[in-house]
C-alpha cells in the first residue's frame, strides 16, 4: 500500500464523516427481542469476524424467517454497530436478524470483502439449527457498500463466470429478495469514487485485470443474476444516481425491482433507514422492505 493510497482513503474517510452527521441518532429500544451480540466467527482464511444476531421474542416452536444485514462505510471504514437500530426494527417486525462484519480496505482488497461476506453467510446458515427458521425464507438487506457486496455476493451465487473473476466460492445460502439502501453500486465511474478509490478497491494486479470487465454492476452477469431488489433513495443521498441508474438497468432489462424515492427532504440522507431508523420515514421504508421479502417468500 503506497503513501499516496493512504493518504488518500484518510481524506475520503474524513469527508464521509463529515457528510454523515450522526449527531441526532437515537437508540431504537430493544424491548421484545434477545440480541447475540458480537458473536465471533472465523472466515475462510481463518480470520476471526463479529456477527449481532436479533432474535424477536415469539412462542416456542414459531418459525421466523431470516435476513442477513451487510453494513456499509465505501468499504474503507463503519461497522455492523451502525445498523443496530435498523435490525432491531427488522427483528421486531418477525425475523430473525444476523448483522456480519467484513474486513476493510487497505488490509484485503474487495476480493477477499466478497468471501468474507460469503462465509459470514455461510456462518449465519450453520447457526440457523440453534432457532426455529423457515429456510424458505431468507433475505438480505444492506446499504451503501454493502449494498454494493450484496448484489455482487447474491449474483455470484448463480454466476460461474463471476466466482472465476473474484476468485472465490460463493455462499451456500441462497435469497429470495435483497433490500437495497442508498447503494454505492458504481465503483469505477468517472467520479470521487471511481478516482480515488477503485485502484484500492481492485489493486493492480491479474485479479483487477480479471474483475475489470464484471465492475460495472450492469454486466449481465451481474444483472440477470440477482433475486428481486427492493431499491431506495432519496435527493439528499449522495449517491442517489447510482440507485436510479442501477434500478434503470433492471427496468431495461426487465428484473424484477421496485424503486422508492423518497423525495428531497434534507434529514433524508445517504442510508437514512440505517443511519436514522428513528425517523417515520425510515420505519415507512423498512415496512416496504418487509412487505417486498413476505411478497416473495
Amino acid at each position: 500500500m503506497s503513501l499516496r493510497e493512504n493518504i488518500v482513503l484518510s481524506l475520503v474517510k474524513y469527508k464521509l464523516n463529515k457528510s454523515l452527521d450522526l449527531s441526532e441518532l437515537k437508540e431504537v429500544s430493544s424491548e421484545g427481542l434477545i440480541e447475540h451480540r458480537d458473536i465471533p466467527y472465523k472466515n475462510r482464511s481463518g480470520k476471526e469476524l463479529l456477527m449481532d444476531i436479533y432474535e424477536p421474542e415469539v412462542e416456542a416452536g414459531k418459525e421466523l424467517p431470516v435476513i442477513v444485514n451487510i453494513h456499509g462505510g465505501a468499504l474503507i471504514e463503519g461497522n455492523k454497530n451502525l445498523s443496530a437500530g435498523f435490525c432491531r426494527h427488522l427483528a421486531k417486525r418477525g425475523y430473525l436478524v444476523f448483522s456480519l462484519e467484513y474486513r476493510l480496505i487497505p488490509d484485503v482488497r474487495v476480493y477477499e470483502q466478497f468471501d468474507d461476506v460469503c462465509a459470514g453467510i455461510d456462518c449465519v446458515g450453520r447457526k440457523l439449527v440453534d432457532f426455529d427458521v423457515d429456510l424458505t425464507r431468507t433475505y438480505m438487506v444492506a446499504e451503501s457498500a454493502g449494498a454494493y457486496l450484496a448484489a455482487y455476493v447474491a449474483a455470484m451465487k448463480n454466476s460461474e463466470v463471476l466466482q472465476t473473476a473474484i476468485g472465490y466460492k460463493p455462499s451456500r445460502m441462497k435469497f429470495k429478495a435483497l433490500g437495497l439502501i442508498s447503494g454505492m453500486f458504481y465503483t469505477t465511474r468517472k467520479d470521487s469514487i471511481g478516482k480515488f478509490l477503485s485502484r484500492s478497491y481492485y489493486g493492480n494486479d491479474e485479479r483487477s485485470k480479471r474483475m475489470a470487465e464484471y465492475t460495472n454492476p450492469e454486466h449481465p452477469e451481474i444483472i440477470y443474476n440477482i433475486p428481486p431488489c427492493y431499491l431506495v433513495t432519496s435527493k439528499a443521498d449522495m449517491l442517489e444516481r447510482y440507485t436510479l441508474d442501477f434500478a434503470g438497468e433492471l427496468g431495461n432489462k426487465g428484473i424484477e425491482h421496485y424503486l422508492r424515492h423518497m423525495g428531497s427532504d434534507p434529514k433524508l440522507i445517504h442510508a437514512f433507514p440505517v443511519l436514522r431508523p428513528d425517523l417515520p420515514e425510515s420505519e415507512r421504508v423498512i415496512d416496504e422492505i418487509v412487505k417486498w421479502f413476505h411478497e416473495h417468500e
